[in-house]
């Protein structure tokens, strides 16, 4: 995917501060009460219980580029799922690749694929337990079910207490912003840029451990494989992983997501299409054909099946 925003970056840095840049925070308070009417206003958004989104996305694995389907469903306050369909390598099998927030709870998952097998570990290729691998997920998932809300409610999940600092003024892609700073607990920390036109969130960004390539193995033809066969292949992936992952603190980068063709859905103001990008460089590309405004799901929708 090419570069985007070329004058992005620089602007970001040249944030311009204001005295009130210094309290705790009125002026943050306001400009949210401007968004948050610009969006659709308090009443539609506290009527909000639930949200269905449905769309199409492209994501960049260095040179390699992969697309498919995605549905993202939430349901207030504390449930996530994300669905994402994929045909790599022109299999004839599509694999769904699944991640959510249950309550508490936090699971991954994967079908189809034709013995596809994706591995994670801890620093240095270090095997997880089943609880420290839940643990780990449920903050990772945390952390983009709150910037989830953020760019589409511009609030938290309710059980994540933050705070609002007005940060300044700067610039997105030439259109200028107000910028607020959004923190919270487990070392949550976002920026939020509005449009200070029409109030309407622009951009998020945030800091976090640079991507590493994950490790991808699959039998060809996917034919089906022995105990023995998938002890090896697994045994062989893990020792790659040792390999290839350092021990030690994985350095930070810039990420961003980009809002944009923003539609009114059942009152509400909502982006059509996010971009994300990662040291300046779009890594994804999610376009959003249709929003479902308090769907209801089925009651095991966010249980790991």
């Amino acid at each position: 995917m090419k570069k985007l925003f070329t004058v992005l970056l620089p602007c970001l840095l040249l944030l311009l501060p204001t005295s009130s840049a210094l309290a705790n925070d009125a002026r943050a308070t306001e400009i949210l009460k401007q968004a948050r009417e610009a969006i659709g206003g308090e009443e539609r958004l506290q009527k909000l219980e639930a949200l269905y989104i449905n769309g199409q996305y492209r994501r960049a694995f260095g040179e390699r580029q992969m697309a498919g389907d995605r549905e993202i469903s939430i349901a207030l306050p504390n449930k996530y799922l994300v669905e994402d369909s994929m045909n790599p390598g022109g299999m004839s099998t599509a694999m769904i690749s699944s991640r959510a927030l249950n309550g508490e709870r936090a699971w991954s998952g994967s079908t189809g694929g034709g013995g596809m097998m994706f591995r994670m570990s801890g620093p240095g290729g270090q095997q997880l337990s089943p609880e420290q691998m839940e643990a780990s997920l449920r903050r990772i998932f945390q952390a983009e079910f709150t910037r989830y809300l953020l760019v589409m409610t511009l609030a938290p999940p309710a059980s994540l207490a933050v705070e609002y600092k007005y940060a300044g003024e700067s610039d997105v892609d030439g259109e200028q912003a107000d910028v607020i700073d959004v923190t919270g607990a487990d070392n949550f920390s976002v920026r939020l840029f509005f449009d200070k036109k029409n109030h309407l969130p622009l951009l998020l960004s945030y800091r976090g451990p640079k991507p590493r390539l994950m490790t991808m193995s699959r039998q060809a033809g996917g034919a089906a494989r022995s105990p023995e066969d998938v002890k090896k292949a697994r045994e062989e992936a893990e020792k790659k992983i040792a390999a290839e992952q350092p021990s030690g603190p994985r350095e930070e980068v810039d990420f961003f997501i980009r809002l944009s063709d923003h539609k009114k859905v059942d009152g509400l103001m909502l982006p059509f299409k996010l971009t994300f990008l990662t040291e300046g460089e779009v890594s994804e590309e999610f376009e959003i054909s249709k929003y479902q405004v308090n769907p209801q799901f089925k009651a095991d929708k966010f249980e790991k099946h």
